[in-house]
């Protein structure tokens, strides 16, 4: 009798503990997994880069805090990110889950590519025209935007710096511009009218010009100001 009431007591026993451990285990089952969340930020990352032209990617997800707990989604996890948002360098995409239990978690990535770029090859003052032996293609760590980058040495070639640069620097296309081929207070031929009948005079230029810009000149004949566009070779064509 002792024996059949210690059995019954355990089974009693049992039958009470048996829905806190399937509890805790049905509670463990529907956590979603951190590392879901943090392979579908590196997937929408990804996409992001390759969609502007970047390859050769390399994606580190920052750590996420381990005492996160997510319920399980039961739809396909949704990424976004802000507009216009850089695709290179620090990146933040949000991770979103709309039902059973909607939350939101925002995922840091460091994101960077591998190119072939342009440096130059020493330091080089304000005013140099880039030639071909100033510059040579070395392979970087890219971690911003290459928009505004020379990525072609044939971008740069033939065009002045418009401030020092120093050897080893990647060349952006705003530190170049077409050199200058006028002066301001140059002397310099004035071309009107058309290939038939062309007329030319001597002017004065009012400003430092480079190939294709437009130019007020004053004509040293009359005295009056004109404005024409600059030729390659230094000419000024009046339309």
């Amino acid at each position: 009798m002792t024996i059949f009431r210690r059995a019954t007591a355990f089974l009693l026993l049992a039958a009470m503990a048996m829905p806190a451990l399937l509890g805790t285990a049905v509670r463990a089952e529907t956590l979603h997994p951190l590392e879901d969340v943090v392979a579908a930020a590196t997937r929408a990352a990804t996409d992001a880069a390759q969609a502007q032209g970047y390859s050769d990617l390399e994606i580190t997800a920052r750590r996420l805090d381990s005492r996160l707990r997510l319920q399980a989604c039961a739809e396909p996890l949704e990424t976004f990110s802000s507009p216009n948002a850089s695709v290179l360098g620090p990146v933040s995409v949000g991770v979103r889950c709309a039902q059973p239990g909607a939350w939101t978690l925002y995922v840091r990535l460091d994101v960077s590519t591998r190119a072939t770029l342009p440096v130059l090859t020493d330091n080089l003052p304000r005013g140099t025209v880039i030639s071909e032996r100033d510059l040579i293609l070395v392979e970087r760590t890219i971690t911003n935007a290459t928009d505004a980058v020379i990525l072609d040495p044939q971008q740069a070639i033939g065009l002045e710096l418009v401030r020092p640069a120093s050897a080893g620097s990647t060349l952006r296309h705003s530190q170049l511009r077409p050199p200058q081929l006028i002066a301001r207070g140059q002397t310099v031929t004035l071309i009107a009218g058309s290939e038939g009948l062309q007329v030319t005079m001597q002017g004065r230029a009012m400003a430092n010009a480079a190939a294709g810009d437009r130019l007020l000149v004053t004509n040293l004949a009359s005295g009056r100001r004109v404005e024409g566009i600059v030729s390659a070779d230094g000419s000024v064509h009046i339309p």
